[in-house]
Parts: C-alpha cells; sequence; structure tokens
C-alpha cells in the first residue's frame, strides 16, 4: 500500500501533465477546451485515444505523428514529466499533510503552464495568476487558526516582498520588468510566505543569469533579450516549495 500511494500519484501527474500541454497550446490562442479534440498540431489530424496515453505515446511514436510523420516536440513529454516529478516531490515533501502537498502540487502544474506560455508568447495569462491567488488564499486563511507552519502576516509579507521591489524598478526603468512578473510574484509569494519567496527569487536570478549568459555565448548580446523572466521565477520557486525549508534549516540552524 505505501509503494501504490506513490505510484498512483506519479501516474495523475502524468495525466494532468497532459492536460497542462493542452493548456500551454490553446490558452494563447484563445480556443475553448470543449471546441475540438485532441489534434496534431502540424496536420491537424484529430487524435485517437491511444495516441494520448501521456509520456508512453510519445515513446512508442518514436516522437513522431502516427498520420504526418512530423516530429512531435519534446516539449510535450517533458512537461508530462515534470509535472508528476513535481507532484511526486510534492507528495513526500509534505506528507502527512496532504492539503498543503495537494495545494502545492496544484501551484507546481500551474508554473509549469506558466513557465511556457510566457516562453511562447512573453506574457502570463491573467487566469493563471487568478488560479495561484485562490490556492494561496488555501494556504493563508488556515494560517488564522494556527494551521500552518507560518502566521497570517507572514504570507502577507511574502506578497509584498518581492513585488513591490520589482514594481518599483518597472516604474523607475519605464518597464524593465513585466506587469506579468509582478503578478506572479505577489501571487507566489501570498503562498510562501517571505522566506521562501525571497529564497526562490534568488534561486530564479541564478537560473536567469545561466541561462542568459548561455545564450549571449551561443547567439551574441542579442541572446540576453530571448530569455523572459518567469521561466527562471517559477523554476525557483518550486524549487524553495520543495527544498527551501531544509536550505533554510542548514543556513540558520537557530
Amino acid at each position: 500500500m505505501e509503494i501504490a500511494i506513490p505510484i498512483l500519484v506519479f501516474i495523475y501527474g502524468l495525466i494532468i501533465g497532459s492536460f497542462l500541454n493542452v493548456c500551454i497550446y490553446r490558452i494563447p490562442r484563445h480556443i475553448f477546451f470543449s471546441s475540438a479534440k485532441s489534434f496534431c498540431t502540424e496536420c491537424h489530424h484529430k487524435l485517437a485515444w491511444y495516441d494520448l496515453f501521456p509520456l508512453f505515446s510519445y515513446i512508442f511514436l518514436g516522437g513522431r505523428c502516427r498520420y504526418c510523420k512530423e516530429r512531435i516536440s519534446p516539449r510535450y513529454p517533458i512537461v508530462e514529466a515534470a509535472n508528476a516529478i513535481c507532484w511526486l516531490a510534492s507528495y513526500f515533501v509534505f506528507k502527512p499533510d496532504y492539503l498543503a502537498a495537494a495545494l502545492t502540487a496544484v501551484l507546481s502544474s500551474v508554473l509549469i503552464v506558466v513557465c511556457f506560455i510566457d516562453l511562447d508568447t512573453m506574457e502570463i495569462p491573467n487566469g493563471m495568476i487568478i488560479v495561484i491567488l485562490v490556492l494561496a488564499l488555501g494556504r493563508f486563511i488556515p494560517s488564522f487558526f494556527s494551521l500552518t507552519d507560518l502566521v497570517w502576516w507572514e504570507y502577507l509579507v511574502g506578497a509584498a516582498c518581492v513585488s513591490v521591489p520589482f514594481f518599483i524598478v518597472a516604474l523607475v526603468t519605464g518597464g524593465g520588468i513585466g506587469g506579468g512578473d509582478i503578478k506572479l510574484c505577489f501571487a507566489v509569494g501570498l503562498f510562501l510566505g517571505w522566506k521562501l519567496t525571497l529564497l526562490g527569487t534568488l534561486f530564479g536570478v541564478i537560473f536567469g543569469a545561466i541561462a542568459s549568459v548561455t545564450l549571449m555565448v551561443k547567439y551574441g548580446k542579442g541572446g540576453k533579450s530571448m530569455i523572459p523572466l518567469a521561466p527562471s521565477l517559477t523554476a525557483g520557486f518550486l524549487l524553495a516549495a520543495f527544498v527551501g525549508k531544509y536550505i533554510l534549516a542548514a543556513i540558520f540552524p537557530w
């Protein structure tokens, strides 16, 4: 029974990861989810149910569409596997607090969608921010009754500790930081609290700097402009959510 639950969590993570790919493709294009069945993005052939097994269909089809033989982007299995891993991490890190585990699992799914939509469009949909805020209320409201590891004001400080400085920088620079990034930091900060938000932002800045340097080496100075901020921030926030408390405990043992 002990091994059955993690296996189920992983499988459900893969299934939800497949749905995340639908969200990543359709949300920026304003395609209603009920308007059409899943289809190949190259030939637009409707996919059969046996084409839609998360991760495994990609492997069995050799990474190509069954109908037009065009290559399927490796992004699809990457998103599915990443979501399954995040869900499994949420289970192991937060059990037996299964509410925190569930909220963090859903947060990770939303952040994966935010990451790839921002990569594609340089925009963060407001709907994703609203979902994160709803999840954050699931952490913030119980804090009034001492049902979380933080008190209520730590979540409020978390909402402001990065978003407010980013907002000031945006005002001073005339748009050096996007409004979507500011809203993302506010919403995730309300979920994580101030300590993990600051740590996650530090991780995000480091990831962003590494990515920027890598692209500048590959493409020259123009590579720097190719990096949206949300992917590095979401990676930093997820890392902080899963291992941040252990890092902080190691740095500040008192």
